[in-house]
């Protein structure tokens, strides 16, 4: 429904922000990883993830298109949400991520709150046909 908000940035919390368009103040949650990419009263791209649940309808947003990427790819896993997922790229970067699918890696993947061995296990079982090679840079 959305791809991206432009806005000045008026407020940062711990888990998002808050943008301005237009009058309209956007609550977007974000991750630790765009979250040191804001400024406050900074003209800001979020691309965005919109979420309509039964209990309220959610913005998630980054600050690159990769970790909308990332992100998108992690909510394909069976079991995994936005929240899970925002944990797991507030403690990883998409390409660290990347590398720990294609790698067979899941104690990488273990260091994000929320994510055990099964749960790894099961990010790289159904990721690892779906991940892009080509832009993977080793660490």
């Amino acid at each position: 429904m959305y791809e991206y908000i432009i806005g000045k940035v008026k407020n940062i919390k711990e888990d998002y922000i808050v943008i301005e368009n237009n009058g309209i103040g956007y609550r977007i949650f974000t991750s630790k990883n765009s979250l040191m990419d804001v400024e406050m009263e900074k003209i800001l791209t979020m691309y965005i993830y919109f979420n309509l649940r039964d209990d309220g309808i959610y913005l998630y947003g980054f600050t690159t298109e990769e970790e909308l990427y990332m992100f998108n790819m992690l909510q394909l896993v069976s079991k995994i949400g936005p929240r899970v997922s925002l944990n797991v790229l507030s403690t990883l970067s998409p390409n660290r991520i990347k590398l720990a699918i294609l790698n067979n890696e899941p104690d990488i993947l273990c260091n994000a709150p929320g994510i055990g061995k099964k749960t790894a296990s099961r990010i790289i079982l159904e990721l690892k046909d779906r991940i892009d090679h080509p832009d993977i840079e080793e660490d």
